[in-house]
């Protein structure tokens, strides 16, 4: 089922002590547990505060987990992700990048010491991709191999590196591309959140900005391991919000569908952020 929000009114004439225009999202989520699975493990979550105050100093936040670790754990591991990631990141007094490592780190803990209580839980953990929007700067928090990406104009761009098995082998020439698409181990995951005491992820601050017109995707390897990046781009180009995101699930059904498949689509559109806001502050989707 997908989720959207945000819808604006026409705007009233701004009064002259009112603040200029400035940047807003509107988010659609959707999952569906595949084509060959009985549970979904996959996570989805996106954040717009309804106080201003916080939406200024901390912005959305974007979250895609893809748990693993057995029938139930993984879906455990995702959802404790997803729930401790979005109460600590917006309790944090950190600077964004700080906030959320932090946020990061506490899941990952959190996770692998329910995980080290109960032999059943052994070896359960989850992906986790978070992305924060800031007016136009994207901040994102990323281990396992979930993917963000950045539609800007006639580009895709991945914003997130894999930290899988495969990935290594392409950075060290060990393999060609060609080969990595059928690589008998390119679902290895090399890290993930839960899974060790100390979380290996990556921060960063990136360089591109997400303006008016761009569209980010979040996403699950149920995914990505079926649509292609053009057929991702021409799909988020041709299509509203909520098209493109049924349209990329039941191709990726079409094509196998062996794993869950999440996909988080958010735009940036110019608003007044003294207009009545739209009492939705968050959607999850699981």
């Amino acid at each position: 089922m997908a989720f959207s929000f945000l819808k604006r009114q026409k705007p009233e004439p701004r009064p002259k002590n009112q603040a200029p225009i400035a940047i807003d999202y509107r988010a659609v989520a959707l999952t569906d547990v595949g084509s060959v699975r009985d549970n979904n493990e996959d996570h989805l979550v996106f954040i717009r505060p309804f106080d201003l105050k916080t939406r200024a100093s901390h912005g959305c936040l974007a979250l895609v987990a893809d748990g693993m670790g057995g029938y139930s754990y993984g879906e455990l591991a995702s959802k404790m992700a997803t729930d401790i990631i979005s109460r600590t990141y917006f309790d944090a007094n950190n600077n964004i990048e700080s906030a959320l490592r932090k946020s990061f780190e506490k899941a990952n803990k959190a996770i692998y010491q329910r995980a080290a209580r109960d032999p059943r839980f052994k070896g359960m953990g989850t992906t986790c991709t978070g992305v924060v929007l800031l007016q136009d700067e994207i901040y994102l928090g990323h281990v396992g191999d979930s993917r963000a990406y950045l539609l800007k104009g006639d580009q895709v761009i991945q914003l997130s590196n894999d930290h899988t098995l495969v990935q290594h082998l392409l950075d060290t020439g060990q393999i060609t591309e060609e080969e990595s698409l059928s690589h008998p181990q390119r679902n290895v995951v090399t890290r993930a959140m839960g899974t060790s005491p100390k979380l290996q992820a990556d921060f960063l601050k990136h360089k591109l900005r997400f303006e008016v017109g761009d569209r980010l995707v979040i996403c699950s390897d149920g995914l990505y391991e079926y649509v292609k990046e053009e057929e991702l781009k021409h799909i988020l180009t041709h299509n509203k919000m909520s098209q493109a995101s049924q349209s990329l699930i039941d191709l990726a059904k079409q094509r196998g569908g062996h794993d869950n498949i999440s996909v988080l689509i958010v735009e940036t559109f110019q608003t007044d952020l003294n207009q009545a806001n739209n009492p939705t502050q968050k959607i999850r989707i699981s």
